[in-house]
């Protein structure tokens, strides 16, 4: 069971999980005062580098960008040290407006930026003692099976009715002898007359429900084991001091955690109460939660191969004070894994959506100022 968690600390944002060098486009724009020189020119071509460095950190997540205005100023000072060339794509003079704009492709060193980064956040610069410890648990799943129920529908119908009849009936008659030398003769007659009255009025109703009831999902954990050393560097070279869970939680606490995840999102409060007791005896005060759930796979258009997505989730809490306080959350961000076959591609999918998972997470941290 213990090969099936792994425990760290961070959640994600689009990020590029393996590329080191990447491609992002920029522009900059100037004004001059009478003619266009070489100087403006120049002004525009940094400002357009810069802005593509800034174009990286924004598709990036909210964190990473406001980690790189820590360290705007050292990018703009030293620009040939993050971008490997540039390429002018598109430049305009607006000589009526005085204004020259100019477009850039840039190749950025990301793995530069990256140290730059990591070393002007705060648990860089504090000392050892001064590190917070953390234990991470990252659950991979896919769905084991899914319960759907058929809409329940109640109809009703209800009708009301009333009537009326009224029935008058008389009758009138006459009769009559006449004698006349030897004969007699009679004569008779009759009137019947009747009057009926007849009123109905009907009421429906009809009307009813619809309840529906939402899938019912159960999982099956997969292994980590192929993402775990990469996940605990990344929190590791950020500066943070990764603990074992498997040396923290016991058994019983590794179970508990495997089961809640297998049948939703969150930890029931009995195993959330007793893995946050296990760290504060082990004085841990950071935990991090995150699930790697995977979808089913399908050919990618593009390549012909088999194309996986993993959504993940999480949040880091701070167990410091007498409360656990939630200090990082990312909603849920896909990731893709690409591969020949479908083992190829939900182990690639997982490794790369942990990686960036604990990026973004670090990134979350740093700007909340935890060391």
């Amino acid at each position: 069971m213990r090969k099936y968690l792994l425990m760290g600390m961070t959640l994600l944002f689009p990020l590029f999980v393996c590329a080191q060098v990447v491609t992002v486009k920029g522009v900059g724009t100037t004004t001059y005062s009478t003619w266009l020189t070489a100087s403006d020119k120049q002004k525009a071509y940094e400002s357009a580098q810069v802005s593509a460095v800034e174009r990286y950190f924004a598709e990036n997540g909210e964190a990473e960008s406001q980690n790189f205005e820590d360290i705007e100023e050292k990018v703009r000072a030293n620009l040939d040290k993050f971008i490997l060339g540039t390429t002018v794509i598109n430049e305009q003079d607006q000589s009526g407006m005085n204004k020259y704009t100019v477009a850039v492709r840039v190749e950025l060193n990301v793995a530069k930026l990256r140290n730059t980064l990591r070393k002007s956040s705060n648990v860089h610069k504090a000392t050892v003692a001064e590190k917070s410890q953390l234990v991470y648990v990252f659950v991979g799943r896919e769905a084991d099976s899914v319960r759907s129920y058929d809409a329940r529908v109640v109809k009703r119908a209800q009708a009301s009715g009333k009537s009326r009849e009224s029935d008058t009936k008389s009758t009138s008659g006459h009769e009559g002898e006449t004698i006349t030398g030897n004969s007699i003769s009679t004569s008779a007659t009759r009137t019947d007359t009747r009057n009926v009255t007849f009123n109905s009025s009907v009421r429906t109703e009809t009307g009813g429900s619809v309840t529906r009831k939402a899938d019912k999902t159960t999982y099956r954990i997969l292994p980590l084991s192929n993402a775990k050393t990469a996940i605990t560097s990344v929190f590791s070279q950020s500066g943070f001091i990764v603990a074992d869970p498997e040396f923290v939680l016991d058994d019983r606490e590794i179970r508990a955690v495997n089961k809640d995840f297998s049948s939703g999102s969150d930890l029931a409060p009995s195993t959330m109460r007793s893995v946050v007791a296990s760290l504060r005896k082990s004085n841990i005060p950071l935990l991090v939660l995150a699930t790697l759930d995977v979808g089913v796979p399908y050919q990618d258009d593009a390549t012909g191969m088999q194309r996986v997505a993993v959504t993940v989730t999480g949040r880091v809490l701070d167990l410091k004070s007498g409360l656990p306080r939630e200090v990082a959350s990312v909603p849920a961000v896909q990731y893709f894994g690409v591969g020949p076959d479908n083992a190829t591609a939900q182990t690639k999918g997982l490794k790369d959506a942990s990686v960036a998972a604990a990026r973004e997470i670090v990134s979350r941290l740093n700007v909340a100022g935890v060391q």
